[in-house]
């Protein structure tokens, strides 16, 4: 027979393991239950690889820095950012590849690219037959004139603490201006193509580089 005693540790310990196991039933329909912001996309295409593939590398970093930093306050009406980074190596013919998987995914709202004329003159076609708004980037600052700041934190976000480059700037700078155009479609209900396209429509940023225009399709 148990003594009062071991009675009462038997007790105390099939007690401990039942609130364990409430505590994880607890824990996992909490997990089950917790919300997950919305993701819009947007992507980025240039010349990653190939002859231009130094355009690709000064403006991926700042494409990055962009979207961690806007995703960090909470994104834009409550959905995350998430970036589509595409190469098409500055080859007009991949370049058209490329678009073509772009309209086709419904989560992108926007298209920032091409950095070359070639592929720019090709891939935009394709987006405004698809009603994906594309704004042409191919603009050149002089690096040594960005603030420091922005120089800062470009470098924290590359992995070899490379310095910006003559795309840097205005790489950055059209994404703010996509951000601002989001957050005005936003405000009209949910982010998708056609109201984001309506927001970009006469639309300028005050950038580091400038009051800047943005060419838009469609």
């Amino acid at each position: 027979m148990y003594s009062d005693a071991a009675k009462n540790a038997e007790c105390g310990m099939r007690n401990a393991e039942w609130r364990r196991w409430f505590l994880f039933i607890i824990l996992l329909i909490l997990s089950g239950c917790a919300s997950v912001d919305p993701v819009v996309k947007v992507g980025l295409v240039g010349p990653f690889e190939g002859a231009n593939r130094a355009i690709g590398y000064d403006v991926i970093y700042s494409a990055r820095l962009a979207v961690r930093e806007i995703n960090a306050a909470g994104g834009v009406g409550g959905y995350r950012l998430s970036l589509v980074a595409l190469d098409d190596s500055g080859d007009p013919e991949l370049a058209q590849q490329v678009a073509a998987s772009l309209v086709i995914d419904p989560a992108v709202v926007a298209v920032i690219g091409h950095w070359t004329e070639g592929t720019t003159a090709v891939a935009t076609p394709i987006y405004a037959a698809n009603n994906l708004p594309f704004i042409s980037a191919g603009a050149q600052y002089p690096a040594a004139q960005l603030p420091a700041n922005f120089r800062a934190a470009y470098e924290a976000i590359t992995p070899f603490d490379e310095t910006p480059g003559p795309y840097a700037g205005p790489a950055y700078d059209a994404f703010q201006l996509l951000w601002t155009a989001i957050a005005a479609a936003s405000e009209k209900g949910e982010i998708e193509r056609t109201a984001v396209s309506a927001a970009l429509q006469g639309l300028h940023y005050e950038g580091m580089t400038g009051d800047i225009f943005v060419t838009t399709e469609p």
